[in-house]
């Protein structure tokens, strides 16, 4: 089963609406709005980060925010972070770099999300594909990948 499935699954056990969006491969947030025509900040950002202690853990942002190291580390409750390796990344998650969905229990990786996701409408984010975008209630995402909000 690909990711993208084990999302529609994921959405339709939890009764959340979405829609799918096809287009050209896009490799960045700023790309991946353009593509659909939204704002960067629409966009979602699923960053996979390694803990001091070498642990995964996915840090979910608007994707026209850049991560703040020091921010990011206490709330994980970590010294430090940094990006896990894309090998590692695509031998855990499945997927890519660039392309990671929001969704941590997938890979049995703890999630952590910005507030500021919360207080958006909707919001858009890689299935595992490059060229496929999902739209959701930025609510919905909130129940569904039950993030610690850091």
């Amino acid at each position: 089963m690909t990711l993208e499935e084990k999302i529609v699954g994921i959405l339709k056990d939890a009764k959340i609406p979405y829609e799918i969006f096809e287009h050209e491969p896009v490799y960045t947030n700023p790309a991946m709005a353009e593509a659909l025509n939204v704002t960067e900040g629409e966009t979602v950002k699923s960053l996979v980060l390694m803990t001091k202690e070498k642990e995964m853990v996915v840090l979910v942002l608007p994707g026209d925010k850049k991560v703040d190291w020091k921010k990011a580390a206490a709330g994980i409750g970590t010294k430090k972070v940094s990006f896990a390796k894309p090998e590692a990344v695509l031998d855990k998650v499945g997927c890519e770099v660039g392309c990671v969905p929001p969704f941590g229990q997938m890979a049995d990786l703890p999630i952590y999300m910005d507030p500021e996701l919360s207080r958006k409408d909707d919001v858009y984010f890689n299935p595992g594909v490059h060229d496929k975008s999902f739209k959701i209630k930025a609510r919905d995402l909130k129940k569904v990948a039950k993030p610690k909000v850091v």
